[in-house]
This record gives C-alpha cells, structure tokens and sequence, in this order.
C-alpha cells in the first residue's frame, strides 16, 4: 500500500514479510499481513493513532512496525521506545521483537543488523527510571523500590488511626475515611490538583447552599456534608503525602506523577530523551492516566518538536476499563491535542485494526451489537471487528433462569458437556462482583470440574482459604463472632445445636456478671482509685472470651463430647493466639496444619494441584508481611481487597486448561480462553451501577472537583449559576447524579460487557436469573437483551427462558430456604464406607511389628518405625 515512507522506504512490509516467509527454518512462522496492518506498518514518521479492535493482532502488528523501520534503516533498534501496561505484555512484545529481528538479520540482505536489544518497558517502569535520572533536581531519593498497595494503604491507615487534629469533622468509619484518604490523595497526584483549590470550590459551594431560600432537603444536605468532609480531609492528605515524600516511601503513582512534574518543567529531559528514542510506540493507549499523558505529551508532543516527533498509540475505546483508576474515555480521541502533526499541520494520522484473530463469527456478532451502543452513547471512535479468514461459526449460548443457583447450575453444565482434559480447551468464567464467585465455584465442583478463583478478593471466598481466614480473626479479635461460628459448626468441631447454646447461655451469664463488676468500675472512678483500677480486668466479654473460659462453664448444659471439644479447641485457640505477633506466613501455615487443610483439600480435588489457592493465599500473606504489617493489619487489608470490585492492579491472568477459572471482568482483560461465561446479566449485577458511591464529586469527598480534572472536558458540569431555592438546587443536583451515572459508570460497564466477550474464542454463555438475593425480582440487563438480540439474529442458542414472575410471586430462595440436618455429617455419602473402613481396622488383630515375608507389609513395619521413632 502507498504511504508517506514508500519514497525512501526500500522494502515494503509485504517484501520483508515474503523474504521470511521463504526462509527455510523459520519461513512457516510468518503469518501474512492484513492491508490494514501493512498501512500501519509503513505509516510515515510522525505522531498517530490506531483504533485496535480486541484481538487484532496489534502485538504483532507494532513488532513488523519495528522491523520495518529497521530494515529501511529509518531507526535503529535502540532508538525504538515501547510502552505498555503490564510486565507479561511488556515481555511478549520484547521478545516477539527480538525475535522477528534475530530472523531479519539470518537474511543476506540484513546481516548489518547485530543488535536486536529495543527499550519495551511498562509505562511505571519508565516513569520510575524518568525520576530516578533526575529526582535530583527535587531533592528526591528515587533509588527506593516504589511500594505496593497494601503498604501505602498500611500508612494511610496509621495517618487516619493516629489523627489527633481536633478541627477534624468526619462522621464516617474508619475504614471509610482510609479508603476516602486514599482516593482524594490518588486524584490530586493524577491531576496535579492543589489543595487550597479544592477547599476554595467547597468554600464556595458551601456558601451557595447556604445563600439558598426554603428548607434544607436530603439533598443539599448531602452535598454540604461532602464538601465539608473532604475540605477536613485536605490536612490529612498532606500529613500522608508529606510523611511518604519524607520518608521516601513513594508508590507507583507518585512516581508518575513525579515523573510527569519533571517532564513538564525541564525542558532539558524531554530533549534527552526525544535524542534517545527516534520513535515511540504506546501500547493499551485508551487506559492511559492523566499523568502518564501528562508525562509523555511532554517529553514527545505539546508541540516540542517542529516535525511532530514520531509517537503510535495504539488502543481501543471500547476496551477503557479504568477510568475509576485515573484513565479517561476519551484519551484516544483527544490524542491530537497532546500530539500534535508538524507546524502547520493539522489532524491526525488515524489507522484501525479491525480484522480480530480471536473470536468466531457469532462471537464478534454480540461483540459488535456492544460497540455500536458505546459509538451512539458517546460518540467515541470505535471499530467494528471483521473475522478472519478461515473464522469458526462458534456458538453462543443465552438464557434466563429462575435463581442464581439454578443459573449456576447450568453453566456448570455446559462446561461439563464440553470439558475434556485432552483437549487442551481452556475455560473461564466472568463475574461482575466477586459475590457471585461462591455460587458458581460450588455448581463447578459439584459437577467435578477442576476450579481456580484468581484474585486475593475472590481467594478468601474459597472454602479452605475462608478457614484460614476466619481462624486468624478469632485469635487476633474477640469480637469476631460469626468467625467462630464458622468453626464451632464446621467439620473439624461440629457442635451440635445444643452445646452452640450451652456456650451462648455461659456468654450472656458471663457477660451479666461483667455488667455487676461494672458497678464496682464506676465507684472506683468516682473514689480516684487507679490502682485498683489497672489491677482488674474490665474488658467486656464476648463469646470468644467465653470460649477462652469454657473450663469454668457449667457442665450441666453441654454434651461430654461437646464439651470435651470446645475445651480441646479452646487450649489450641490459645495455642494458636501465641503465634499471633509473630510472622504472618508462619501463622497461616501453622493453622493450615492444625485444620489439615492440604489432606481436605487433596481428597477432595484428586491431585496437589488442589493446593494452588492456598499458595496464593501464602503469597499474598508473605507479600503483605515484607511491608511490616501485623495480623490485624493483614485482616483489614483483605476487607480493603475483597470490596474493591474492580479488582486491586494486577497483570492479566496465566491462562490454564487443567482448571475452569473464575475472575471478575476486569481481570480478565489482555487474556483469552475457549470457553467463556458470563453470568448474571441482571440489572444491577451487570451492570453494576452503585448509586450509593457515585462517581460524583457533589456527594463523594474521596473525588476531585470535576472543574479541575485534567478530563473535565470529558465530564458532566454543575453549577448552581440561576438557582435561588433550595428545591430547585436539589433537582439541579439530582440531574447532575443522573449524569453521572450515565455519562460515567454506564457508559464503563458497556465497555466492561465488550471485554467480557471478546475474551472468548469458541464458546460463549450468557445468562441471567430473576431472583437473585433480594425481595424483589430482578430484570434481565440491557446488556443480556444486546447480546440475546445479536444471537437470536445470527443463529445463536436459546437455552432457557423463564418467563417473568408475577408481582405477588416472592424470592423461592427466601420462601422455601435451603434446608439440612444439624449436626452436619461432613462425610456424606461416604459415611457407610468410612464406617466399614472404622470397624476393618477395629476388629483387625494387632500386627507385631516384626519381619515378614511379605515386603509390601516389612516396608508398612518400616514406616511404623520411623514414625514411633
């Protein structure tokens, strides 16, 4: 194809594609290339964009973009500059480079080619080694490695915990105000927003409010709250930033924010670094924060260079799944503006990639009904997916069902009807929130399919590491009551109804006669007596407390052997509660071997493989302790885990085909498999818009003023300009929430639902159910009707269609609840085989351990030995 190089290009990407292709050893590993992506490829040497669809190739695409260049001689390979987001693409895209320039260079026309070293990095990583070069300029110390999540959310923590600002009003937990910290400290770095600005805008609205005529209402009042809230917040946010910046403890985000500073105000860098790198690829454009653009539009674009300094980005709007983490929506249509063409030029060099290697034709038929609602609800630049020559039709399966389990039920199904070990096929499913995991992990085993939830927020939902985890908050908190119960009623334990209210009536009686000492608590005060005071213990009880006193219970109320055990397991509590201060991967693992969780889990999966989420439990443990955290430190932080639906920032995922995976949509993105569900398409669910933590800065004080983001252009605008009553001020306000909701949070979870289905090559599922775990039914989703009336149109299946419930109709999950005998017997169906087993070894006379001739039983006497020895 003609482009702007072909004049001093001497080889044209199909040249060198056929040249490697005739190769002998390696000819059969260059795939041919598309027109649009020799278009790309040969593009001229200044700024431009790509629109890439999901799997189009655009790994591929930009390594040919490399060896294009440096076969024309246009640059050499460590000219080349590639940015992307994770480590894993990050290495794939380097050694898919040197690759293709180690093939180049066997050629005889490219023998001068001895280097295939190019710079591919992730975006953090460039930014850290920008500020390590010239933090000197701050006064910096840049040499420390950047902190984790759990450790900056560890200081944040301490900062809140140890406030002792009496002018501090806020109303809300603590762990709301944590996680409150955090955010607003986030957005102010991102956008480079000061703190003076943001109390002036809440000093102003606050004034408004107050100028209004008529009664407050609900909503004025919220709004006046988060102003106030967040301007008390602002002395908080310099304490943490300054006592990190102090300490050199700087997170990722600091240090692009940093970086971007830099950028920014020594013109010198961006010369240096524009002689360094004659050419810059960014990859996963569209999830770009405003810092990084910030930073780079410095060092490459703003104008800096006459000739407009040679910069491809290359994303996809329909795939921006992070704007809640700094990224905007419209980063890629706004590319222009940070990188402009040459003096006097105007526009921009705009390409696409829309043929995809990934998906069958009845895939891509769901995946672009989803992105031709995201062009007309934001007019955004998206491309609607081709399949490639050769394209399976595919199948794609949807349903309504009744309940979430009878949904689960089937999808368990349907990959049952589909697994086959020998096959190689890998499977997933994709959950909106991670409440959904539990369902669906139990209607996968049920069915024997093999399962890995993937995520440290889905991890603790999994039967073996929720052991764990409740176990460590009944040593570390005595309050934590429905942990124990866990416990007291699990198999290890297994109280029955009795003895859990034995012990409940022991608490209360213990708890009465705490109240009576009380008494005595309030005399001393009144008499000046501390000494007295420090010598008694006035804790409050608590079951807990009352299990750690079970010896001093009356027996009277209890079972022997329920007794016997809540003593037992009271000495290995207390046992246990001393391993508490010490390090937190001791602690786990020792409480895995005290509920032999390895054997449980073993059994129960037939291989050692069943291991694998505890593993990741441990690794998640040892990563939290090598920041310093306690047990109780560790505890909240994987509550901060759990609730972050979006997921905390991790790479894509290690795809397997032993197991079914489970993970939510956001972790899911840069990955594919064969197979793939997506359930709970329901109102609600998916989408799952949370109207009560809106992205709205009028309510939620974790977020910047909207006026001074670096996207405000992007966003809705509020104003109370006209407005005299408070009645209309909360109409105003209302709409503004609205706008929120759909210019923000709906348009993201319509690219979150384009991801979820791109991500399947062969087989996709889709399903909703009416009753969920509420009162009221729920509808099907305008996501789930998207895709049913792409499948319905292009031969896809129907597979269930429960018909809507009558209003009077009430949750079956809530009227007829799940019923179970109690005590639980753990063995099941396996109880007569056990049993037959137990009276086997009972009954079997006592074995000497002395030589035999049998060497099966000698080696079962050898083992005896070494056991008793």
């Amino acid at each position: 194809m003609s482009t702007q190089n072909d004049s001093q290009a001497s080889y044209t990407p199909e040249e060198i594609i056929a040249k490697l292709q005739a190769h002998p050893k390696f000819g059969s590993q260059i795939k041919p290339i598309t027109n649009h992506q020799s278009a790309i490829i040969s593009s001229g040497l200044e700024p431009a964009v790509v629109i890439a669809g999901a799997g189009s190739g655009k790994t591929e695409t930009m390594s040919n973009r490399v060896l294009y260049l440096v076969a024309n001689g246009f640059a050499t390979p460590d000219q080349i500059l590639g940015l992307t987001f994770t480590r894993k693409a990050a290495g794939e895209l380097s050694v898919r480079i040197r690759k293709r320039l180690r093939q180049l260079s066997q050629l005889p026309e490219f023998k001068h080619i001895t280097s295939t070293s190019t710079a591919v990095t992730t975006y953090h990583s460039y930014a850290g080694k920008l500020l390590s070069e010239h933090a000197i300029r701050y006064g910096i110390d840049a040499d420390v490695q950047a902190l984790g999540e759990a450790a900056i959310w560890q200081i944040a923590s301490d900062v809140v915990r140890n406030w002792s600002d009496d002018s501090y009003r806020n109303d809300s937990a603590v762990s709301t105000v944590i996680k409150d910290l955090l955010g607003l400290s986030k957005l102010m770095l991102e956008h480079q927003v000061k703190a003076a600005d943001i109390e002036a805008i809440g000093n102003e609205m606050l004034e408004r409010l107050q100028s209004l005529a008529g009664s407050t209402n609900e909503d004025t009042r919220a709004v006046a709250r988060a102003m106030r809230q967040r301007n008390s917040l602002l002395p908080m946010v310099d304490a943490f930033m300054e006592r990190r910046k102090a300490a050199g403890e700087l997170s990722f985000d600091d240090q692009m924010s940093l970086a971007a500073d830099i950028a920014q105000n020594f013109e010198d860098v961006g010369t240096l670094e524009r002689g360094k790198y004659k050419v810059v690829l960014l990859d996963e454009y569209q999830d770009t924060s405003q810092s990084q653009v910030r930073m780079l539009s410095a060092l490459y674009g703003n104008g800096v260079s006459e000739t407009g300094h040679p910069v491809m980005a290359v994303g996809d709007p329909s795939q921006a799944i992070y704007t809640w983490r700094g990224a905007s929506a419209g980063t890629m249509a706004s590319f222009d503006k940070y990188f402009p063409k040459a003096a006097g030029q105007s526009g921009k060099a705009q390409f696409s990639l829309p043929t995809t290697f990934r998906n069958d034709a009845i895939i891509l038929a769901a995946a672009n009904t989803i992105s031709a609602e995201i062009k007309a609800a934001g007019g955004q630049q998206v491309v609607e997916l081709e399949a490639r020559d050769g394209a399976g039709v595919g199948e794609l399966c949807y349903g309504v069902y009744e309940t979430v389990e009878t949904e689960s039920q089937a999808i368990a199904e349907y990959f049952k009807s589909l697994w086959n070990p020998e096959n190689n096929k890998s499977f997933a499913v994709l959950v909106r929130k991670r409440s959904q995991i539990p369902s669906i992990e139990k209607a996968l085993r049920e069915q024997g399919l093999p399962v890995e939830v993937i995520g440290i927020g889905g991890l603790i939902h999994i039967p073996e590491v929720a052991d764990v985890v409740t176990l460590m908050r009944i040593i570390t908190d005595p309050d934590a009551g429905s942990a124990l119960m866990r416990h007291l009623t699990g198999p290890r334990i297994n109280l029955g109804p009795r003895d859990i209210a034995a012990l409940g009536a022991f608490s209360r009686e213990r708890a009465k006669a705490m109240h009576a000492d009380s008494k005595s608590f309030i005399k001393k005060i009144a008499a000046g007596n501390p000494e007295q005071l420090e010598a008694d213990d006035q804790f409050a009880g608590s079951i807990i407390d009352a299990l750690d006193e079970i010896t001093s219970a009356k027996k009277n109320g209890f079972s022997d052997l329920g007794y016997q055990r809540l003593v037992a397991f009271a000495q290995d509590l207390r046992r246990l509660r001393s391993r508490a201060g010490g390090q937190i991967t001791d602690l786990v693992s020792e409480i895995e071997n005290y509920l032999t969780l390895e054997s449980e889990i073993t059994l129960r999966e037939g291989t050692q493989t069943g291991r694998r989420h505890l593993d990741r439990f441990l690794d998640e443990a040892s990563k939290f302790e090598r920041s310093g955290g306690s047990v109780s430190a560790f505890l909240d932080w994987l509550d901060v885990a759990s609730d972050e639906e979006g997921g905390l920032k991790v790479g894509a995922p290690e795809v397997r085909t032993d197991v079914v995976q489970i993970l939510t949509v956001h972790m899911a993105k840069g990955a594919e498999w064969d197979v793939v569900a997506v359930p709970g398409l329901s109102e609600g669910t998916f989408p799952g818009v949370n109207r009560s933590d809106p992205d709205n800065w009028l309510k939620n004080e974790k977020h910047v003023p909207f006026a001074l983001r670096g996207d405000a252009h992007e966003l809705p605008y509020f104003s109370l300009d006209g407005i005299t009553k408070n009645s209309d001020a909360a109409k105003a306000i209302k709409v503004f929430a609205s706008q929120c909701v759909d210019h923000i949070k709906m348009r993201e979870e319509m690219r979150l639902a384009y991801v979820a289905v791109t991500r399947a090559r062969t087989h996709l599922i889709c399903t909703t159910a009416w009753w969920r775990d509420g009162a009221n039914s729920v509808s099907p989703s305008q996501i789930f009707n998207l895709i049913a009336s792409a499948a319905s149109a292009h031969g896809g299946r129907l597979i269930s269609d429960v018909a809507a419930p009558d209003e009077t109709c009430e949750n079956p999950t809530l009227e007829n609840p799940l019923t179970a005998v109690w005590p639980r017997d753990y063995l099941g169906d396996k109880r007569a085989q056990f049993d037959a087993a137990m009276e086997l070894v009972n009954s079997s006379d006592v074995h000497p351990l002395i030589d035999s001739q049998d060497p099966e039983v000698n080696s079962w006497i050898m083992d005896a030995h070494s056991l008793i020895t």
